[in-house]
């Protein structure tokens, strides 16, 4: 807990100064299931909680709206995306090339995942 006169965004800019780039250190090189994306969400908005004196059973999505912040798995996806659209925009024929093979790589893995999920409901 913190004392009431501390202000709550200052203590948000230090948690996201501290906490959040140790959070976020290694995404880049990860893989992560959608368990473990939610695990760090988890994580986080239990940061926020404390810092706005939220129950754990209370949403945290309308606090990060009104100050305008994005929940771990948005920032996780923010520079992946970035990256995408900067080879999407790059004048270089073989950053293209390495931009269509991810996404038809991505693609096939998402479909392969549909038919095996399918298959063992099938089963199952």
């Amino acid at each position: 807990m913190h004392d009431a006169d501390v202000d709550e965004l200052a203590l948000l800019a230090l948690q996201e100064s501290y906490s959040l780039p140790a959070l976020m250190y290694a995404m880049p090189a990860l893989s992560l299931k959608s368990k473990q994306l939610d695990e760090l969400n988890v994580c986080w908005n239990n940061v926020i909680r404390r810092i706005f004196n939220y129950n754990k059973w209370e949403s945290v999505k309308s606090v990060l709206f009104h100050i305008n912040r994005l929940n771990i798995t948005h920032l996780i996806m923010m520079p992946k995306i970035n990256f995408y659209r900067r080879l999407h925009m790059s004048r270089n024929c073989i950053l293209h090339n390495v931009l269509y093979i991810q996404l038809y790589s991505s693609f096939n893995d998402s479909k392969e995942k549909k038919q095996t999920t399918s298959k063992k409901r099938k089963l199952g």
